[in-house]
């Protein structure tokens, strides 16, 4: 069986560049100019590199995976090989913000790195996940099918939630949304119901 590294080399391997996203632009909407941010997961840098230029922000990127990273350092962005499974590897307080985006759903224990993800932030955490009570997904539970999320395989995703059991992760950890914003969806309905509308929504998040 191939270890984490391994598979996510290969996922790499096979995906095509990054492209924007419209919860890249609520995430840069809560960074401050000058900022000192952490990406992790960050895969190719693509966040990291509009963050960069958009905000003059210093961006640190880590990820498990050297080809992704080898991207990211192509786009200018300094890099960390780290395992999000274990401690992170920066002092109490290193940074401003630190980004999760679409990346702790890859992970078994999300409680202990949304704490990790805390403990390194001086403002906030910045997290997106896969809403999985988004209205296409009931529609697959309803006829007997269970939502698809991933990319390329399912192993890719480990835990899933709505934005209801999301703010119960939180709690349990002493953490608590300040905001939350629909990351993806059609306008105007992923903004008024979140929870039906939107297949991505991102938490802008600080201990309580």
């Amino acid at each position: 069986m191939k270890d984490s590294k391994d598979f996510y080399n290969k996922y790499w391997s096979d995906r095509k560049e990054s492209g924007n996203r419209h919860r890249y632009s609520v995430f840069s909407s809560w960074i401050k100019n000058g900022a000192k941010v952490l990406d992790i997961g960050a895969g190719d840098g693509y966040l990291g590199k509009l963050i960069k230029d958009n905000k003059n922000a210093q961006v640190v990127c880590l990820d498990i995976s050297e080809v992704a990273l080898t991207r990211a350092k192509e786009k200018g962005l300094e890099t960390v090989v780290g395992d999000l499974e274990k401690e992170l590897p920066f002092e109490p307080k290193s940074f401003d913000y630190v980004i999760a985006t679409e990346i702790i759903e890859h992970i078994s224990f999300s409680e202990e790195l949304l704490m990790e993800m805390s403990r390194v932030a001086r403002e906030y955490i910045l997290v997106s996940i896969p809403n999985s009570a988004h209205w296409t997904y009931r529609i697959q539970l309803l006829f007997g099918a269970f939502p698809r999320q991933w990319a390329f395989h399912p192993r890719e995703h480990l835990r899933f939630w709505s934005i209801g059991d999301f703010k119960k992760t939180l709690s349990g950890v002493g953490l608590h949304a300040e905001e939350i914003r629909a990351g993806s969806g059609r306008r105007y309905l992923r903004d008024w119901l979140p929870n039906l509308f939107a297949l991505q929504v991102c938490f802008k998040i600080r201990s309580k």
